[in-house]
């Protein structure tokens, strides 16, 4: 529970994060883990966590509907850059590459939820549980598994890097420790 103070804090919290109350996210599912860990999984686009959720955050000056927008408008813009181009096909590993995407799509998913009241509640409700995006068509931003799998309760069996699960509890760490 929240004492007048904290409340007092968070309100203007919010109010300097320009926070947005849009209550239409689904929140993630919570299963416990074979460690006895708490896990949420989020696989469905009316899920807040999920890429593909609509609400609005302004970045750079313009307005999107979804991370996943931000993301690809990112990689188009980003390509659309020939200096950056070139420094790209400088780069001989591919861990470095990768990285310059992660990067973006940490700083889409800070924009999303630290302007969304509903998604920055339900992040932090996830406590210290584990996050994971269950997919079985993308090994690198999920855990590479059916939404429908038996064996989501055992990270150590997942076939997925879980790259945006990874960047949703690197995000809430860092809300936790720098807001809270």
């Amino acid at each position: 529970m929240f004492s007048d103070i904290n409340l007092e804090t968070t309100s203007h919290m919010f109010e300097r994060l320009q926070l947005k109350h849009q209550q239409n996210s689904l929140p993630p599912e919570e299963i416990l883990g074979t460690q006895n860990q708490n896990i949420f999984i989020f696989s469905s686009h009316r899920c807040g966590f999920d890429n593909r959720f609509k609400t609005t955050f302004t970045l750079l000056g313009r307005t999107f509907n979804s991370t996943e927008q931000y993301f690809i408008w990112q990689k188009a813009r980003y390509f659309g850059d020939l200096e950056i181009a070139a420094q790209v096909l400088m780069l001989n590993n591919p861990l470095a590459i990768g990285r310059i995407g992660t990067r973006i799509m940490y700083t889409g998913l800070w924009a999303k939820f630290t302007q969304n009241t509903q998604l920055f509640n339900q992040l932090r409700a996830t406590g210290n549980g584990l996050i994971t995006h269950a997919s079985d068509s993308n090994l690198y931003w999920s855990n590479g598994l059916s939404p429908k799998s038996f064996v989501l309760n055992d990270p150590s069996i997942w076939e997925g890097e879980n790259k945006l699960g990874e960047l949703l509890m690197e995000l809430r760490t860092e809300i936790n420790t720098s807001i809270f």
